[in-house]
């Protein structure tokens, strides 16, 4: 008999650190990073309480690309985000986390953000961001398909993973009909309309 397959999905919150070496050309914005930090917490806190076998859970990352075992662990190791310091607990845990994103989409995001935080004038940052908006919503639809068809192709019969993944994707609605898809209100609650507030400022920031 088939044995359902289950992913549980959790909301990202990025922060300035996840940008990378972006981050230090957007603002700070002090009041979103404490909310976000106290979003991170409470998340941590509540995977920790899973009643899961930690052994046998695959995790799935918003951003990590899908490169060798060795890179990913690479990335993993050297992240220094809240998000990062969950992933290292869970594998410390002995969960098995998987390159996800497909490093050429990732890439093509990479670029155009770095165009709009480079610009050294308010019409080359305009441009950048019309130039952005017109390929955005493709990468991100493109990614979805990508890491829905990863997961698939990943997640053994049975088995049971963590998918954590940016409020704007939108997988589960490529996942549900194969995989039991939970977004447990729950479990650590949705980002409060507060915080999808400022993160929606922060972005018209970059």
């Amino acid at each position: 008999m088939q044995q359902n397959r289950r992913l549980i999905i959790i909301p990202v919150v990025h922060t300035r650190a996840d940008s990378g070496s972006l981050g230090s050309k957007i603002p700070v914005n002090q009041e979103y990073e404490t909310m976000a930090a106290q979003y991170w917490q409470a998340v941590s806190e509540e995977v920790r309480r899973l009643p899961v076998d930690f052994s046998e859970l695959r995790i799935y990352q918003d951003g990590l690309a899908d490169v060798s075992e060795e890179m990913v662990a690479k990335i993993v190791n050297e992240t220094q985000t809240a998000n990062y310091d969950l992933l290292r607990w869970l594998r410390g845990k002995g969960a098995h986390i998987v390159g996800t994103e497909n490093i050429n989409l990732l890439l093509q995001e990479y670029r155009a953000l770095q165009a709009i935080v480079s610009a050294e004038s308010d019409k080359q940052r305009q441009t950048a961001r019309l130039e952005y908006m017109k390929v955005s919503a493709f990468l991100l639809d493109e990614r979805d398909k990508y890491i829905a068809q990863r997961i698939k192709a990943d997640l053994p019969e049975g088995g049971m993973g963590i998918l954590f993944i940016g409020l704007a994707h939108e997988v589960n609605r490529l996942l549900e009909q194969e995989i039991e898809v939970a977004e447990p209100e729950t479990l650590m609650g949705r980002p409060s309309e507060a915080l999808r507030n400022k993160l929606f400022e922060n972005q018209r920031l970059v």
